[in-house]
């Protein structure tokens, strides 16, 4: 039995940036104080991160961070642009 997907897909928030810029988000989101949280994520999503992160000579932890910092930022804007 197929079930219907109920949310809408989600969009890359990065495909418009740049390796530049991309490596620019990664290295100021550095810089910001952290609270230590506990976080299930599937095996391959992890592996992937740590192969990404690796390529691009930062840690894992810090590359997760700087996406959900990103991703966060670009549902902001678009959420305040729906709004105005």
């Amino acid at each position: 039995m197929k079930t219907k997907a109920t949310r809408k897909p989600f969009n890359d928030p990065f495909d418009e940036l740049s390796d530049d810029e991309f490596e620019r988000e990664v290295l100021e989101s550095l810089d910001q104080a952290t609270t230590k949280i506990s976080l299930r994520v599937p095996k391959d999503l992890l592996s992937r991160t740590k192969d990404v992160a690796a390529r691009r000579g930062v840690p894992y932890q810090a590359l997760m961070k700087a996406l959900i910092d990103q991703g966060l930022k670009r549902l902001e804007r678009v959420r305040r642009a729906h709004q105005s």
